[in-house]
């Protein structure tokens, strides 16, 4: 090689690694051929090692069937905008990395492709992706999407699109898992391959799904992309026209919408497609006037429920595991007209108005210690109200007046919502305590938030999640892990309730652990009459559903 063409080499190798940190050459299989750059801080292996591999096979296995339609791509076109794939690591958490792909055309048809370390390097938000198909769930969607559409200028994306694929639920419950997994993997790199990035895409529910087409490049058709779709499905062993894709556009002019009406909107929007029985809403504005109509209907629906008091409370005992002797009952909402319970308290905090059923149902609880004086009753507080300082000071006028029944009625705090004030949360349980009145920090093991809670708050009790119990029947680390729990809420002068308790094996194990008190339908079912609570509780087999009002 002359000098002159050594010198020219050397300068394309380094202009090309000035711009991303390793260069793979790679043969029509897509198998690596050659390296330059940090080929062993990223593929953990040096140049020689990783040659003849398949380069998909660097990528973690939800972006393999996406980095392999890239290159087909760049056989194509010639070349493919940068795309963001997670590269496997053999040590630590997957890297991310943006990838781009040129081929010429020439000499042995061969593709180089130019990796980048981004900046942030480890993946970020994990937990918003499947690991099997890469893609966004709705709450990291609608994350990003927000952040998207609030920018202004040229790069703000105009469109959003929509995927409805009837028949991929049916096909997923048909196919073995690893066939069902491929299928997901190719309508992923279908969708992904259109997206913004390679990253801005999402499953919204089992056969919705959505995107943010790129900026740059041809966009493929509704036709073309259903095609694509199609053709993975034959390609995994369906039977042809088995999956139905619809391809929908939905506008993302905002006008004069601001931020908070454009989350609303985008939120409502996505949610509803997910509802294959809706017709879909081809705009922001649209949605955001259907998203407003709807909220006044389910509010004025809430609103006369709390006024007509067509609720009703049912009790629930939690009792001694020692002796089996109730200590006291949970009251659980009902409602008369059948509704979910569990769906109108969240509904309830969306719309601001959980303050007025948590109120509510404190006076239905005391009239029924008024009634009753041989019991106690634990109501939920829901994270919304506790942090709501209106609500403080209409529950504190509330019990004012029964400090006879102080010691017979308690409250469990709930973490539907996260508290944002610790501090005054904490300042309104220690008047709540120092008034005679029990407090029960619930659902712990469900989120990190209980941590907090129990580092922050002083309660009397700490109820123990029943899913996070039900992982302790046969992993010794769950067991070890509970029984520390429960020490700790001994050390700092708390009692331990288990919930879902489904069978006297089950009560036996949470003896065991540490922990004194339970509930669940082994130990009585919720009843809308309270029995006397002196005789031991008549136990009943649970058939597999938790009991919970908030």
């Amino acid at each position: 090689m002359s000098e002159d063409l050594k010198t020219q080499r050397d300068r394309y190798i380094a202009f090309s690694l000035a711009a991303a940190d390793l260069l793979i050459e790679v043969d029509s299989d897509f198998c690596i051929v050659k390296t330059i750059g940090a080929t062993q801080a990223l593929l953990s292996g040096l140049a020689q090692d990783v040659v003849a591999r398949d380069v998909c096979e660097i990528f973690t296995l939800a972006d393999r069937a996406f980095a392999r339609r890239l290159l087909t791509k760049a056989r194509m076109v010639g070349r493919i905008e940068p795309c963001s794939l997670s590269l496997n690591q053999d040590q630590g958490p997957a890297l991310l990395v943006n990838m781009g792909a040129c081929y010429l055309g020439s000499g042995k048809g061969h593709t180089f492709i130019s990796l980048t370390v981004l900046s942030d390097g480890v993946m970020v938000n994990a937990t918003d992706r499947s690991a099997i198909s890469g893609l966004l769930n709705l709450e990291g969607y609608s994350a990003f999407a927000k952040k998207k559409i609030g920018i202004k200028g040229e790069t703000a994306p105009r469109e959003l699109k929509l995927v409805r694929v009837t028949g991929l639920s049916h096909a997923m419950r048909q196919l073995p898992a690893a066939q069902a997994d491929m299928l997901l993997g190719e309508i992923s790199s279908v969708l992904r391959s259109q997206s913004m990035n390679g990253t801005a895409a999402a499953q919204l529910s089992d056969e919705a799904f959505s995107y943010i087409p790129s900026g740059k490049g041809e966009a493929a058709s509704p036709e073309a992309l259903s095609k694509e779709i199609q053709a993975a499905a034959v390609a995994v062993g369906l039977a042809e026209n088995s999956l139905a894709p619809t391809v929908m556009n939905l506008e993302l002019s905002t006008g004069n919408l601001d931020q908070e009406s454009i989350a609303k909107a985008l939120q409502y929007v996505l949610t509803d497609f997910c509802k294959p029985e809706r017709s879909p809403i081809s705009s922001l504005a649209q949605g955001l006037k259907t998203a407003m109509a709807e909220t006044v209907k389910h509010f004025d629906s809430i609103r006369n429920l709390i006024d007509s008091n067509t609720y009703a409370l049912f009790y629930q005992p939690v009792v001694s595991l020692a002796d089996r002797t109730t200590h006291h009952y949970e009251a659980l909402l009902r409602f008369t007209d059948g509704r979910a319970p569990f769906d109108t308290i969240r509904l309830s905090e969306q719309l601001g108005l959980v303050q007025d059923f948590d109120l509510a149902v404190v006076r239905k609880a005391i009239d029924k210690l008024d009634e009753r004086q041989d019991i106690t009753i634990a109501v939920n507080l829901s994270g919304l109200s506790i942090q709501n300082e209106a609500f403080r000071e209409n529950l504190r006028q509330l019990v004012a007046p029964h400090k006879d029944i102080s010691r017979r009625l308690m409250f469990e705090l709930s973490e539907s919502n996260s508290i944002d004030d610790l501090q005054a949360a904490g300042t309104f349980l220690r008047w709540l305590r120092r008034g005679g009145f029990k407090v029960c920090l619930d659902d712990f093991g469900a989120g990190a938030a209980t941590y907090n809670y129990l580092r922050n708050f002083d309660v009397d009790f700490v109820k123990i999640d029943g899913p996070f119990l039900k992982d302790a029947r046969d992993n010794p680390r769950q067991r070890a892990l509970i029984r520390s729990v429960s020490n700790l809420c001994r050390e700092l002068k708390s009692d331990v309730i288990a919930e879902m308790i489904e069978d006297e094996d089950m009560a036996k194990l949470c003896s065991d652990m540490g922990i004194g008190y339970g509930q669940g339908f082994h130990l009585g079912r919720p009843k809308a009459h309270i029995d006397v609570p002196r005789e031991p509780v008549v136990a009943a087999r649970r058939k597999g559903f938790t009991e919970s009002w908030g």
